[in-house]
């Protein structure tokens, strides 16, 4: 009783710093926007109310579609018809969403950004997804931290980090990437060995590419690695779950934004996020989303092998045990015909 009442303590305490980590992002999340809402006011930026429409309605559609996959695998485990009504729906949202767009504004120009930022993360993802397949990755996956694997981590994150930085796309001459989104989901998957390391690494490039906001995204890119191997130690050294994992995602870019905006000039910093940071949110949150669909299908699979290897063990020992009762019967045969 005792030793349970211990681990429940344990784990209140482990919750307690995720939620101060969290109010930390959100207040700084906050404070970007009102740093925001101050500037565009003072400039006599006005918003047009049905832009606002369209992108909530851009938005609730996104939210939708993150939902719906997310809940994808447990939908098989009830039913292949329900699986595949799953992927109906998210085609079928697809294409409303399309037409509707189509019609109301200029697609090309308000998503051809977007798409862009897509593609960047698809590439990005690419070579992280590749990774998954090599026996260290796998490793971890199970739970087993040796100083080999995470080695191996490490110098993969840290290359796929470097890649990210040089890998974007220019927003009226703003470079917008995903290199935090990297460095994140290093220290999420490998703990502190692995993200702290990658986030000093990827930082530092990053810092040596210059620009006025080298310093805020050099910082940004370490506490990312920081951030994600605290939540790997509170959640016992385990993958978050998706929502955790979004919101995190969410937030780190606000707070990210936060940072340019603490510490360069507002002449330099407003604009710089008025122009990146829609679209650095939108790649971080979707990737974050696609990351852990296809890490839990990655753990659901290796389950299933562990589950399917155990039961041929099972197997051979039980035939090993009728085979040693087969040969004391055998034996027991022989000596009644010698007597």
């Amino acid at each position: 009783m005792i030793v349970m009442f211990d681990k429940l303590k344990t784990t209140n305490k482990k919750y307690l710093k995720m939620n101060i980590l969290f109010l930390l992002l959100i207040l700084a999340n906050i404070f970007l926007m009102i740093g925001l809402y101050n500037h565009y006011s003072q400039i006599g930026i006005k918003i047009d109310l049905d832009v606002l429409d369209k992108l909530s309605t851009f938005i609730a559609t996104i939210s939708i579609l993150g939902y719906i996959s997310l809940k994808l695998p447990k939908l098989r485990e009830q039913g292949s018809s329900l699986y595949d009504m799953g992927y109906l729906v998210i085609i079928c949202i697809i294409g409303l969403m399309s037409s509707y767009f189509d019609e109301m504004i200029d697609t090309p120009v308000l998503f051809g950004s977007y798409l862009d930022m897509f593609r960047v993360l698809c590439v990005v993802l690419i070579f992280v997804l590749l990774s998954m397949n090599l026996k260290p990755f796998k490793e971890i996956m199970n739970g087993k931290f040796t100083r080999k694997n995470q080695i191996v981590c490490f110098i993969i994150f840290a290359l796929i980090g470097i890649f990210a930085s040089r890998y974007h796309i220019l927003i009226n001459d703003a470079p917008a990437n995903i290199r935090c989104l990297v460095v994140m989901i290093s220290g999420l998957f490998g703990g502190p060995f692995v993200g702290v390391p990658v986030g000093i690494i990827a930082g530092a490039y990053r810092f040596t590419l210059g620009g006025v906001t080298a310093l805020p995204c050099a910082i940004s890119t370490v506490i990312s690695g920081i951030v994600g191997s605290l939540f790997f130690i509170w959640n016992d050294k385990k993958f978050p779950k998706a929502s955790v994992g979004i919101i995190l995602m969410f937030l780190f870019t606000g707070f990210e934004m936060f940072l340019i905006f603490f510490l360069t000039p507002p002449d330099i910093s407003f604009p710089f996020i008025g122009q990146i940071y829609p679209y650095m949110l939108f790649a971080s949150v979707i990737g974050m989303i696609l990351f852990t669909i296809v890490i839990k299908e990655y753990k659901a699979k290796m389950d299933a092998e562990s589950k399917e290897e155990l039961e041929i063990e099972d197997i051979e020992v039980k035939l090993k045990e009728y085979d040693e009762k087969i040969e004391e019967l055998e034996n027991e045969i022989k000596e009644l015909k010698n007597e």
